[in-house]
C-alpha cells in the first residue's frame, strides 16, 4: 500500500466528540492552546506538534481549562481517537472552545512541525 492510499484511509477517519473538529486546511495553531492528551511516556519518546501541552488524566485537563477558560483549547493525540473522547468529557463537565484534531500525526506533520523527544 502506498504512503498516500494510506492517508486517504487515515482521512476517512471519523471519530465522534462533543467538541468541535477543528479543520488542519485553515488551522492556525496561535489560536490555541495545544494540548496532547496521550499518555506522559508516550509523549516523551514520539513526535508531538511542537509547543503542545502534555496532561493525559481528566482532572488535569480540567483545571488546565478552568485556568484557561477564555482561550481555545485544542486537543490532539496520535490519532484523533483518545482526543475526541477527552473533548467530550470536558464539553460535558461544562467548558466551552473545546477542539480536537481527529487527524494522525502522519498528516499532522504535513501541516504542522513536529518536534522529537531529545
Amino acid at each position: 500500500m502506498s504512503k498516500d492510499s494510506l492517508k486517504q484511509i487515515l482521512r476517512g477517519q471519523n471519530h465522534f466528540s462533543k467538541a468541535m473538529r477543528a479543520n488542519l486546511e485553515n488551522l492556525n495553531l496561535s489560536d490555541y492552546l495545544v494540548i496532547d492528551v496521550r499518555d506522559r511516556l508516550i509523549f516523551q519518546t514520539t513526535p508531538h506538534i511542537k509547543g503542545a501541552f502534555n496532561l493525559s488524566s481528566l482532572e488535569e485537563l480540567s483545571e488546565f481549562c478552568q485556568k484557561n477558560q477564555d482561550k481555545k483549547i485544542l486537543l490532539t493525540c496520535n490519532g484523533g481517537l483518545e482526543a475526541s473522547k477527552y473533548g467530550t468529557k470536558l464539553v460535558e463537565s461544562g467548558f466551552s472552545q473545546i477542539y480536537f484534531l481527529d487527524e494522525y500525526l502522519q498528516i499532522i506533520e504535513e501541516y504542522f512541525p513536529l518536534e522529537m523527544p531529545s
